[in-house]
């Protein structure tokens, strides 16, 4: 629906922008799309819900305008003079079809001259996407426009008999629209016709051979109200979309066929000149019934959970031109216009009510009796740690926290103390709780593999038992193991993932660790910092013949707990810098037992606004690097946010950062 912002101004004199009105009709449900300057005038664009066919109107918005805005809505008088002949001297209307016409009204106006609009009104048209025609045809838009009622205008002088037929199509019929489109009827499309021919389809469009021209002289203007779904129907059926069928199939208000025909005679007298015959013709079979809905104040405060003074409901309702017939302590009876024929329950009427008065007015409050718990962290850390390795094509998998006695034979990770022994054990070879979930993970591997599985990429997140001298109670510890056949660095790769998706900014620092659990030199103790946070390593050959593998996995156990204490769950976002990188390669000697984590520690503590991002790519042994020593490469990225780097800015980043290593860790420059 397409409204103009000074047109609407006609009927509410309110003060809003455009801005500011587009705003109040989305609030209030009539959602804005856009609006479009157009010269000194704007087109609003409104999205009209097909149960709203009384803001089809420019007049229906205005109402809600009205209502937001708590000003008067102005509408147009509509008495004008008329002759002494009266219409019914002139012709007769016959309907035929009363279930699919329940009103046909008519007037006619004899003596005008047809000759292009007014300017004002043309413009006003225009506006609307709307292309002026003739002052009567436009007058008829006008008011289509306005009020939301199709009319219609024939020359009178070429309808035969000089009477009109409100009948059903005989089969075989045919008719040229006047867009040019050429109909053939059957018998259940209603149509308009005199005494010879059809001269319009009913609610859809008129037919050629009577539309008003130049040479016309007197008119018969009809306004009617036709069944919507007669109107759908024949528009799907010959294929025939128009403004006035649009209307007629969303139920337009009956109330308003007579006013509408009376504001397009007085504009026609005005501006066409002409005599309005006397009186007019109303066919209406319509028995309207008043529709009253009780309205209950304890209801309406249950649903919006806001109380509202019966005065403040009252006047809402009132400007929505509802009529209050009569009240209660804590209720209304209200009385529906006939315009609104969506409103017929009371939740309509609360919700009248909620969208006037503001659902952003609305406190957000709880409508259950207990609170609810706020999110727990283990939980939201559990889940996306699970999310992650799921990804990664990890499978999870539940094992038995009770295992044999044989496991104390291997040395625990986390304590050197023994097992927790069970008093009555339910089967005699399992009967302590484990210290390491790593050997339930290797059982499960063997198990795969006598299955078939060959490889097996599986995680467990569950607790282990670490008993404590002097029978204090046991060490609860809450541990992720993870399985990979990969190899190291792809399992280190893993829990670096990890890491960065919790936001866990530190360095992860292998050291050194012997334990009969991996293979001596291909294992790691984890820290992150100063604490212990894991091991990592390949499994060793003991286990590898104990369990008969045909490869060599590597596996890790990381203290879960710990990991969550140290996690940000909340992502921080910065601005990518729209400047060049400037990348430097470098290689560099050091010592066999320096880490790729003290080299980068040691950059990262120069804090250089330049340096972005410090990558490791490659690490290089040989005789000619000499003996205990290995060339290390890695790659500096160097960006400013406000300007393009020169090359000799980084220059003395990089010198800086080459003595920095060469102090600390006694590494120099590869030539």
């Amino acid at each position: 629906m397409k409204i103009s912002y000074h047109w609407l101004k006609d009927y509410c004199d309110h003060s809003l922008s455009v801005n500011e009105l587009s705003e109040g009709l989305t609030n209030a449900g009539l959602v804005v799309d856009a609006s479009t300057p157009l010269g000194d005038d704007f087109c609003l664009d409104v999205e009209v819900t097909s149960n709203r066919p009384d803001c089809l109107g420019i007049l229906g918005i205005a109402r809600e305008v009205s209502v937001i805005v708590r000003d008067k809505l102005l509408i147009p008088g509509v008495e004008y003079p008329t002759n002494t002949e009266n219409i019914e001297s002139e012709t007769t209307v016959v309907n035929e079809e009363k279930e699919l016409c329940p009103r046909y009204t008519a007037r006619i106006i004899k003596g005008i001259t047809i000759g292009p609009s007014p300017e004002w009104l043309q413009k006003r048209l225009r506006v609307l996407g709307l292309r002026p025609v003739n002052n009567v045809v436009d007058i008829t838009n006008y008011v289509l426009m306005e009020s939301g009622q199709p009319l219609h205008a024939f020359d009178f002088d070429k309808l035969e008999g000089k009477r009109i037929i409100v009948r059903r199509a005989a089969n075989g019929e045919t008719l040229e629209a006047i867009d040019g489109t050429k109909c053939t009827f059957t018998s259940d499309v209603l149509v308009i016709a005199d005494t010879k021919r059809p001269v319009a389809i009913a609610g859809i469009m008129g037919g050629k051979g009577t539309e008003v021209t130049e040479t016309t002289k007197n008119i018969f203007l009809e306004s009617a109200f036709f069944e919507p779904r007669n109107v759908r129907r024949s528009s799907r059926k010959l294929g025939i979309k128009s403004d006035s069928s649009f209307r007629f199939e969303r139920h337009v208000d009956p109330e308003c066929v007579d006013w509408a025909s009376r504001r397009a005679a007085k504009m026609i007298q005005e501006i066409a000149g002409g005599q309005i015959l006397e009186g007019a013709i109303d066919l209406n079979s319509i028995q309207l019934k008043e529709t009253h809905v009780t309205l209950r104040t304890p209801k309406l405060t249950s649903l919006l959970g806001i109380h509202l003074e019966k005065n403040e409901m009252r006047d809402i309702l009132e400007r929505l031109c509802f009529t209050i017939i009569s009240e209660e302590d804590d209720r209304l009876e209200v009385c529906v216009p006939s315009f609104r024929g969506d409103v017929y329950r009371e939740i309509d009427l609360i919700e009248e009510i909620a969208r006037i008065h503001g659902y952003e007015s609305i406190p957000a409050t709880s409508n259950i009796g207990v609170k609810l718990n706020p999110e727990n962290r283990f939980d939201s850390v559990v889940e996306k740690v699970k999310s992650l390795l799921y990804g990664m094509g990890y499978n999870e998998v539940i094992t038995d926290s009770i295992v044999d006695n044989k496991q104390d034979l291997h040395t625990g990770l986390w304590t050197d103390m023994n097992g927790i022994r069970i008093t009555n054990p339910i089967r005699h070879d399992q009967d302590q709780l484990r210290k390491t979930i790593i050997l339930n993970l290797l059982k499960v591997k063997k198990h795969n593999q006598n299955h078939g599985t060959e490889k097996t990429s599986i995680y467990e997140l569950s607790k282990i038992y670490l008993g404590k001298e002097n029978g204090a109670p046991p060490d609860e510890r809450v541990c992720l193991s993870i399985l990979c056949e990969d190899g190291f660095l792809p399992l280190k790769g893993v829990i670096e993932v990890i890491l960065h998706r919790l936001n866990i900014n530190l360095m992860l620092a292998p050291h050194p660790f012997q334990s009969d659990l991996f293979n001596p030199g291909k294992s790691a103790k984890l820290q992150l910092g100063g604490k212990i946070f894991g091991y990592v390593g390949e499994v060793s050959g003991e286990l590898m013949h104990n369990y008969d593998f045909r490869s060599t996995p590597c596996i890790a156990e990381l203290d879960f707990e710990l990991l969550v204490n140290m996690a940000t769950l909340e992502n921080s976002y910065h601005k990518t810098s729209s400047f060049p990188t400037i990348v430097r390669d470098l290689a560099v000697i050091a010592d066999e037992a320096i880490t790729w984590a003290e080299i980068k520690g040691s950059i990262d503590t120069l804090k250089m606004d330049y340096l972005e991002e410090i990558e490791f790519f490659d690490l290089y042994r040989s005789k000619q690097i000499g003996q205990g020593k290995k060339s290390i490469a890695f790659r500096l990225i160097f960006r400013a946010n406000d300007r393009t780097l020169r090359n000799d800015e980084v220059d003395v980043c990089q010198d800086e950062i080459l003595k920095t290593l060469e102090n600390s860790l006694n590494i120099r420059l590869r030539s």
